[in-house]
């Protein structure tokens, strides 16, 4: 079943507007240096209405406000959140608008300028190979880069994760089931399903209803499997706790999926229809601007299968 990026990019908000979850990552995925300076217990989600319609399909609309304490005075640090599942050659302009809007909104209420941490949640498949500086990406002498606007954002690649890691993360299964997921997206075949499924029941998680609705949807959205494959897996795995998870497993998670795909406005007939014509469009060295207007497929979607294509190629 074909996923949009606004698929992904539900789990991805679902997953880490969870206060405990976020925590987890923070703690492990941020430098220690950050880490030891950080009130974990004050950590807030902030609002970001601000962001403009130029900026909406790209950001993930999340900024995690939390404290730092700085001797005696306490800073407010703010990390922005951005989450790729391709390779985003726009990101490091992404990254500035956004810190700007933010500033600009401090500046414009009078008040003292935020600290901004950039951070890029990546879990596409191609190598990330995008400067981490601002100036880094600038074809400029060396000796004048310390006079140019500049910034660092921190990357979290999930080529770097595995379920093996059961000492970090808090030993969040939550957070580490949906880190194995958006690794695996398109990729996780019905055997790694069946480990999956195993370790969700290992852990102990199984009565947890919603958590594990959750994340059996997201993994029949971003991988081609059988129906009925999953379901006898979910079945074997689970033995007698299967139906205590919810009633007709099977058919319920796939009957939201159908549902949930509506919402999304696209049906997967005319969804297959279009991903190929973009791959032909593509093929034929049409722009991805111009591929996105022929197919009303987003311009992230259009990127996303071009990674692809350049991937397989």
């Amino acid at each position: 079943m074909a996923l949009t990026s606004r698929l992904h990019n539900s789990f991805f908000l679902k997953i880490f507007k969870d206060h405990l979850n976020t925590k987890d990552f923070m703690r492990t995925a941020l430098p220690p240096q950050i880490v030891e300076k950080i009130n974990f217990d004050s950590v807030q989600f902030e609002s970001t209405g601000f962001v403009d319609d130029s900026l909406s399909e790209h950001l993930s609309d999340l900024v995690v406000k939390m404290e730092t304490v700085n001797g005696k005075d306490t800073i407010d640090l703010y990390l922005l959140f951005e989450h790729k599942s391709y390779v985003d050659r726009n990101i490091l302009w992404q990254l500035l608008k956004y810190q700007y809007m933010m500033l600009e909104e401090d500046y414009k209420e009078k008040r003292s300028f935020r600290m901004i941490i950039p951070f890029v949640f990546y879990h596409g498949h191609s190598s990330w190979n995008i400067s981490r500086t601002f100036t880094g990406a600038m074809n400029v002498p060396e000796e004048m880069k310390k006079y140019l606007l500049d910034f660092e954002y921190l990357l979290y690649d999930t080529k770097d994760f595995d379920l093996s890691q059961k000492e970090m993360f808090g030993r969040n299964v939550y957070l580490m089931s949906a880190l194995s997921l958006l690794k695996e997206h398109r990729t996780m075949n019905i055997e790694k399903f069946r480990i999956f499924a195993r370790y969700l029941r290992e852990s102990g998680i199984a009565k947890e209803t919603d958590t594990i609705r959750l994340l059996f949807r997201y993994y029949i959205y971003t991988n081609e499997v059988e129906e009925i494959e999953v379901v006898n897996i979910i079945k074997e795995e689970f033995g007698d706790e299967a139906e205590d998870i919810m009633p007709s497993l099977g058919k319920k998670i796939f009957n939201e999926g159908k549902e949930e795909g509506i919402k999304e406005g696209i049906e997967e007939g005319a969804f297959l229809k279009a991903i190929e014509t973009c791959r032909n469009a593509l093929q034929s060295g049409l722009s991805p601007e111009m591929v996105s207007k022929i197919t009303n497929l987003s311009l992230e979607k259009v990127l996303e299968i071009k990674d692809s294509l350049n991937s397989s190629g």
